[in-house]
């Protein structure tokens, strides 16, 4: 069986005007970087226009400048090429959810469809195996593993992601986690051999199928039970327990709910889009 670090990747980092794509924040630089067979085969590192202003917090930590980014093109030049050099491949990025709402924000305006299929986050799969106390941001994780330490710029982040990777696939394999298969159930607490958790079958019916449902939740923060709307992803096991990970539509984000805090499973209205509570 092929192992991880032996199949079609893609590695991927982006920069952004600011932190909130669902308040129009948009990518002004993106750097993608294929590797097959172990072999780097294609990439992509530019600049983008994004069409609006850079947040001044933004051009803080990334350095890039508004002047940088007027001759630079626009997303919906590149995203023909985004779209090939993803194709058939693991996508791998550090805290993927950030960088992959973004492309697939950027994508949507374009007129394409969003990035599927397998994807790892280096994030994840570093809190998994405890590889450091604290902060498991990019240029801690550099810094414990001795790589070149990211500079917010893409690609100088997607070459340290690159090598982080590797340095995780070793540890993983300590894990007895050597194929995409294993690494994907251990990105949600599986190792290899540990049966799947089951689920209740209403939630399990919303898994298989893709569908939307509404729970009752009491979330650590509000001791009253709210009424949230979510898109199940898959079951992850935390050390309280097990839990789903969810796009939620009231936080409008990825998020955990512990299946222990669930008191109800209730049938999802394609017409209600409204969520009730607070």
């Amino acid at each position: 069986m092929t192992t991880i670090d032996a199949l079609p990747l893609v590695f991927f980092d982006v920069e952004t005007t600011g932190l909130d794509v669902q308040n129009g924040h948009r990518i002004c630089e993106l750097a993608m970087l294929r590797r097959e067979h172990r072999q780097i085969t294609d990439q992509i590192n530019t600049l983008i226009n994004p069409e609006r202003e850079l947040d001044p917090q933004a051009s803080q930590v990334n350095g890039i400048r508004a002047e940088d980014l007027q001759s630079a093109p626009r997303f919906v030049e590149l995203a023909v090429q985004v779209v090939q050099l993803s194709q058939q491949a693991v996508r791998i990025a550090h805290n993927l959810p950030f960088d992959e709402s973004f492309l697939n924000m950027e994508l949507a305006r374009a007129g394409y469809p969003p990035l599927t299929g397998p994807a790892l986050d280096t994030l994840e799969l570093a809190r998994r195996l405890g590889v450091r106390r604290g902060s498991l941001s990019l240029g801690a994780l550099a810094t414990s593993f001795g790589l070149p330490i990211p500079t917010h710029r893409a690609m100088n982040d997607v070459l340290t992601l690159h090598a982080l990777f590797d340095r995780l696939v070793v540890k993983l394999a300590d894990y007895g986690v050597t194929t995409l298969y294993d690494a994907l159930r251990f990105s949600r607490g599986l190792l290899p051999g540990q049966p799947e958790p089951e689920a209740p079958p209403p939630l399990a019916a919303a898994l298989a199928s893709g569908t939307t449902l509404r729970i009752i939740y009491t979330s650590n923060s509000n001791p009253q039970p709210v009424e949230r709307r979510i898109r199940p992803i898959e079951l992850v096991i935390e050390p309280n327990g097990l839990s789903v990970r969810a796009f939620c539509y009231l936080r409008n984000d990825i998020r955990n709910f512990l299946l222990a805090k669930i008191s109800a499973y209730l049938p999802d209205f394609p017409d209600e889009s409204a969520e009730r509570g607070g």
